[in-house]
């Protein structure tokens, strides 16, 4: 069979082809390179760049707990191109989700922008539960529980309480400034302060331990008790009510981040007697 020559016509139009669809195909590229570039240069616009975040709504969560979560989400950049922080394409969900997550008392949680450089984050917090039970616990165990009233969130006797065995309600003794026959609709601290010992409770609790009640020391010293099983020790975390709480519980989360505090306080939990705040920087803790 003989090979049939192809004309040199045939053979230049074949060519003109191939470099009009390699031409093609660079234009594409270039273009497309060009859009791409253009649209990451875009995020990244002043106007449209979020750099504000309010909080609103909260009482008990610190504004910098949810402050910090959102700035952590929106930096960086998406395929190393686009800013995260751009208001159209800023991760929404992924915020929602993890503000949920890091924070059980949002009962709803709202997030919007505002003038395109605003990220405002709405929320409302569960109706705490509660109870104020007087000075100090009472020695005779089956009296726990008794005598007691509920409280807001804002540190507010409401009502006589019904007896609750066992930790159902969150106790808070302390000695009220103005301690009366009935209590009812009296303020047993002032409201900054309420926040502020509720909010050392509620990040302890995101700790992964759970605080049952606390005791408001009249010597200045406070002391934050866990929850225990039948049979085992009560273990506490002490601490000064002057301390500055928020670092009180970043000492305590950088210990419990350690895989070695961590992993002893949960091996040996049934014998923890304290964990204990008051000396600076440092952690100490005392098994039985």
């Amino acid at each position: 069979m003989k090979d049939i020559p192809t004309s040199p016509r045939v053979i230049e139009i074949r060519h003109k082809r191939r470099v009009r669809r390699i031409r093609l195909v660079i234009f594409l590229a270039i273009l497309f390179g060009g859009m791409i570039w253009g649209l990451s240069y875009l995020s990244k616009a002043e106007r449209v760049t979020i750099n504000n975040v309010v909080v609103t709504g909260n009482q008990i969560i610190y504004q910098d707990d949810i402050k910090n979560i959102v700035m952590n989400n929106i930096s960086g950049k998406y395929l190393y191109l686009f800013s995260k922080s751009n208001s159209f394409i800023y991760p929404h969900k992924k915020i929602y989700n993890k503000l949920l997550l890091e924070f059980p008392r949002i009962e709803s949680l709202s997030i919007k922008i505002d003038n395109l450089k605003t990220l405002h984050v709405e929320i409302t917090e569960r109706a705490g539960s509660y109870l104020y039970c007087g000075e100090k616990i009472p020695e005779v165990k089956n009296e726990i529980g008794e005598n007691c009233y509920f409280i807001n969130d804002n540190g507010l006797i409401l009502d006589k309480a019904p007896y609750f065995s066992g930790n159902v309600y969150f106790k808070y003794y302390t000695k009220m400034v103005d301690e009366k026959d009935n209590p009812v609709g009296k303020q047993i601290t002032s409201v900054e302060e309420f926040h502020r010992v509720m909010r050392f409770v509620n990040r302890t609790t995101s700790l992964g331990l759970k605080p049952i009640y606390i005791i408001i020391g009249q010597d200045g010293i406070d002391h934050l008790y866990l929850d225990y099983s039948e049979g085992s020790t009560i273990p506490e975390i002490i601490f000064k009510n002057d301390s500055d709480f928020e670092l009180l519980q970043d000492n305590l989360s950088a210990a419990m981040g350690k895989e070695e505090f961590a992993g002893e306080i949960k091996s040996k939990y049934n014998t923890l007697l304290y964990i204990d705040l008051r000396f600076g920087n440092k952690v100490l803790y005392k098994f039985k």
